[in-house]
């Protein structure tokens, strides 16, 4: 599967038209209901495990397992909450081509994508490593050799490997939390507009 994209460009179709991205976030939403459920099961079967079968002095262990338990199926409950923000960016925003868009900072992969009014200035969105999980740039080498992104690197944007691989979400700390200054400058109408849409925070 081929795209033709202009990397600076709004306009063309949204990327939730294409070809493939219905497929690529159902599939993603699908996975991450499994890991989900997986991970609820095994919580409520160590609790079964600690509550009746082990003698009392195996249960400290258990309850570290229970709590890691607890903190992955807190994230894969975050990861399945966050497909209903990346449906609203797949429907604003087309697909756009970026290589060489990933670095890789004391543990953090950091994609540098183009200001969409200033294409001549970078901003970054962070993808922290998070728990269990260490990045480096083999591990992302397909997002760095093309990364497929839709959205605005200022607010948020859905990031894929090539034939819509790996979708993945990423946003900047003001574009949700209301603890935080939205964006006031170096907006464009059109760009307001689309952030808006996204249902991300901009000042007046």
């Amino acid at each position: 599967m081929t795209m033709n994209l202009d990397e600076q460009a709004f306009d063309g179709p949204v990327a939730w038209d294409t070809p493939g991205t219905r497929t690529a976030l159902r599939r993603r939403t699908a996975w991450n209901l499994a890991k989900t459920l997986g991970w609820m099961a095994l919580w409520w079967a160590a609790l079964y495990v600690t509550v009746v079968q082990l003698p009392v002095a195996a249960v400290v262990p258990m309850v570290l397992v229970l709590l890691v338990l607890t903190v992955l199926e807190v994230r894969a409950l975050g990861s399945l909450a966050q497909g209903m923000r990346m449906r609203r960016v797949l429907a604003v925003y087309p697909w756009r081509q970026q290589p060489g868009a990933v670095r890789i900072d004391r543990g953090k992969a950091v994609f540098v994508l183009p200001d969409p009014d200033h294409p001549e200035k970078t901003v970054s969105l962070k993808l922290a490593a998070g728990l269990f999980r260490t990045w480096s740039r083999e591990a992302l080498k397909d997002y760095d050799d093309e990364l497929w992104y839709a959205g605005d690197p200022r607010f948020a944007c859905v990031v894929a490997k090539p034939g819509l691989r790996g979708l993945g979400y990423l946003a900047q700390p003001t574009a949700y939390n209301h603890r935080t200054s939205p964006r006031r400058k170096g907006l464009s109408p059109e760009a307001r507009r689309r952030a808006r849409a996204i249902g991300a925070r901009v000042a007046d």
